[in-house]
């Protein structure tokens, strides 16, 4: 009993020790400290690293769907991220280079407490937020208030070329962007929202409400066998007793939307095996799936990635009825009204 009195301070204070370390590291080097989003309005946060190569496309794309904000978390890039970034407006540009891989959701968290109120959209680099069925971004956020929803659960679909590697390595991202729309959904499994067993991280699922279908394996885990989980918490509302991210993977306290949102994912996108190596090399993530990449990517720049059933990408209505993401009757109606 004692022993577990103390195991739990301990724990405790690990966590207060980390909270203060990030927020002793944390550097406004651009952008307002402060935004006040209302209600349907959203704020990005997005931690990168040496991501010239992404950063301009990610804030332009996210600017048009009618993002309020973006906040970046700089983890130490050694390239133009920054200055890039700097140049873009309705920009704030948080410097922390405490490692990623230790601090990923305090460094996400604690970036977040630039916005308040509205909704945080949480997205990587590499990824773009897509609507789902095409309703307009405060619209969307009109609905999931006006219904009680804290949190929409977004699903990840890696887009890819069907050309050798060799022949898309040299593309800038908008290039990538209109030519790699290819997608597999070939092993993609369902599992239900509470399902203990195959959500490792369900602990922090516990107290949330909802039930839609959450999403591991795809294109990845067909290709390079990585064992890949594609659902993600990404959209949750700025509101007291939300914890807005609890796991790279999830917010707690939430109720969950009766919607899935999508994020294109570009993993793959140009040289992403020099990236890999990149990433391997500097250790970045203790995770194996950039080494997994490596292994399986043989012939250089032959490589093709051929998925047994490769379709081609035309919007979130087609994901919708292939059952990758869910739309509620109500959220269809909402949606008919509103065109």
């Amino acid at each position: 009993m004692i022993a577990r009195v103390f195991a739990g301070i301990g724990r405790r204070w690990q966590a207060f020790a980390a909270r203060r370390r990030v927020a002793r590291g944390n550097l406004v080097v651009h952008g307002p400290a402060q935004v006040d989003l209302a209600v349907d309005e959203v704020g990005v946060v997005c931690l990168m690293r040496d991501a010239a190569y992404f950063v301009g496309s990610f804030i332009a794309h996210h600017r048009a769907l009618g993002v309020r904000h973006i906040v970046i978390i700089d983890n130490g890039s050694s390239d133009d991220t920054v200055a890039i970034a700097a140049g873009c407006e309705d920009v704030t540009i948080i410097r922390n280079t405490l490692p990623a891989k230790h601090y990923e959701v305090l460094l996400r968290t604690q970036a977040a407490r630039v916005f308040r109120g509205g909704w945080v959209l949480f997205a990587d680099a590499d990824e773009m937020f897509e609507v789902p069925l095409g309703a307009p971004l405060p619209q969307l956020t009109g609905y999931l208030n006006a219904r009680g929803f804290t949190a929409m659960v977004t699903q990840m679909l890696d887009l890819f070329s069907p050309l050798p590697y060799g022949a898309g390595k040299g593309w800038t991202y908008p290039q990538v962007l209109a030519q790699a729309d290819h997608y597999s959904l070939g092993q993609v499994v369902s599992v239900p929202y509470h399902d203990h067993d195959r959500i490792g991280f369900s602990w922090f699922l516990a107290g949330n409400g909802g039930d839609v279908a959450l999403k591991i394996g795809g294109l990845r885990a067909e290709v390079f066998g990585e064992a890949c989980f594609l659902s993600k918490h990404s959209l949750v509302r700025n509101v007291a007793g939300v914890q807005l991210m609890t796991h790279p993977h999830c917010a707690s306290g939430v109720q969950v939307a009766d919607v899935t949102g999508l994020l294109r994912h570009y993993k793959l996108a140009g040289d992403y095996l020099a990236r890999d190596r990149a990433s391997v090399a500097a250790g970045t993530w203790d995770h194996a799936e950039d080494a997994n990449r490596l292994a399986a990517a043989e012939g250089g720049d032959a490589f093709t990635i051929q998925p047994a059933a490769p379709q081609v990408y035309s919007g979130t209505a087609a994901l919708v009825d292939q059952g990758f993401l869910e739309a509620s009757d109500d959220y269809r109606r909402f949606v008919a009204s509103e065109t």
